[in-house]
C-alpha cells in the first residue's frame, strides 16, 4: 500500500476529504447529526437539478393518482360548479354597481341604482361573496387532501366521508380564507403571493391537526425547503392544463360560424372551466405528496 493511498484513507476516516462525506465532530465519540429529512438534501446533495426532476416526478405521480383513481373527478365537478357560482356573483356585482363585468368586456348603459363600485355597501357585498367562494374552494380542497391521504395504506374513503371530516377544520379553514379575501380585495391578483406561500397550510390544518397560525407557519417553512419541487410541479401542470385547453380550442374555433359567436364564447368558457377544475385537482393531489413526503417520509411512488 502507498503512502498517498495511506493518506486517502486518513483524510477519510477524519472527514476533511474533498471527495468524502463532511462529518463535524465537537467532541470525541459525538457525532454530528444527520439530515433529518432527505428532501433537504435531495439526491444526495443540494443539486438544483435533482430538485427539479423530483418536481417533475410529483406532477407526474399526481396525474397517474387522478387516473387510477377517477372517483377524484367528483371534486372537479364540485369545483366546476364553484367556478359557475363565482361567474354569477362576480357578474350580478359589477353589473349593479356599474363596472364592466371582466376586464376587456363593457356593459352598456349599466344602471347603478344599487350602489357604486368602491363604496362601503361594495366592499361588504364582495367581500362576503369572496368569502363564501374561497371557503368553499378550500373546503373540497380540504375534502380532496383527506381522500388522497388515505391512499397509501390502501384505505378508501369515498367523497362524502373526506368532506365530512374536512368540515370538523372548518374554523381554520374559515380564518384562512377570512385574510385571502381580505388580501383579494386590497392587492388583486397579488394575493396569489400568498396562497403560493401558504399552500401547504390546508394540509397542515386536515393532515397535521393545526391552527390557523401554526398551519401557515409551517407551511412558510415547508415551502422555503420545497419551493423548487413545488414550482416545478404546479408549472408542469399548469402548462399541460393550458396545453390541452388550446389543443381543444383550436377545433371548436374552426368550426364555428361568426353567426354563433355567443355560443363559441359560452363554449370556450365552458371548456376552459372544465379543465381547469380538473387542474386544480391535480395540483391538490401534488400538495398533498409534497407535503407527506416531506412531512412523513412518505415514498413518491407508494400511492397505488
Amino acid at each position: 500500500m502507498t503512502l498517498i493511498r495511506i493518506a486517502e484513507i486518513i483524510h477519510e476516516r477524519l472527514g476533511w476529504c474533498p471527495d468524502a462525506r463532511i462529518l463535524k465532530t465537537s467532541q470525541a465519540g459525538i457525532s454530528a447529526p444527520l439530515p433529518g429529512n432527505p428532501t433537504i438534501m435531495p439526491d444526495g446533495g443540494s443539486s438544483g437539478l435533482g430538485r427539479i426532476r423530483r418536481g417533475k416526478d410529483f406532477a407526474a405521480e399526481s396525474i397517474k393518482i387522478l387516473v387510477r383513481n377517477r372517483r377524484l373527478l367528483w371534486f372537479s365537478f364540485l369545483i366546476l360548479l364553484t367556478f359557475i357560482f363565482t361567474i354569477v356573483t362576480d357578474l350580478s356585482i359589477r353589473f349593479i354597481s356599474g363596472t364592466n363585468a371582466f376586464p376587456g368586456t363593457s356593459i352598456v348603459n349599466s344602471p347603478a341604482i344599487l350602489f357604486a363600485g368602491g363604496s362601503l355597501q361594495w366592499l361588504a357585498l364582495t367581500f362576503t361573496a369572496a368569502f363564501m367562494e374561497n371557503f368553499v374552494f378550500f373546503y373540497l380542497s380540504a375534502g380532496l387532501i383527506l381522500c388522497v391521504s388515505q391512499i397509501p395504506p390502501g384505505n378508501s374513503m369515498t367523497i362524502r366521508e373526506g368532506l365530512s371530516r374536512a368540515w370538523y377544520h372548518k374554523r381554520p379553514i374559515a380564518g384562512w380564507t377570512i385574510i385571502g379575501a381580505l388580501l383579494w380585495i386590497s392587492v388583486g391578483y397579488y394575493a396569489c403571493g400568498f396562497y403560493l406561500i401558504t399552500v401547504f397550510a390546508l394540509p397542515a390544518m386536515v393532515l397535521g391537526n393545526k391552527d390557523l397560525i401554526a398551519a401557515i407557519r409551517e407551511s412558510v417553512s415547508i415551502f422555503q425547503r420545497m419551493w423548487v419541487e413545488t414550482y416545478v410541479s404546479f408549472g408542469i401542470i399548469l402548462l399541460i392544463t393550458i396545453g390541452l385547453i388550446l389543443v381543444t380550442l383550436i377545433p371548436i374555433g374552426q368550426v364555428a360560424s361568426i353567426h354563433y359567436m355567443g355560443i363559441l364564447a359560452g363554449m370556450i368558457r365552458l371548456v376552459m372551466s372544465v379543465l381547469m377544475a380538473i387542474g386544480l385537482v391535480i395540483m391538490g393531489i401534488a400538495t398533498t405528496i409534497l407535503y407527506r413526503y416531506e412531512k412523513a417520509g412518505v415514498p413518491l411512488h407508494s400511492y397505488p
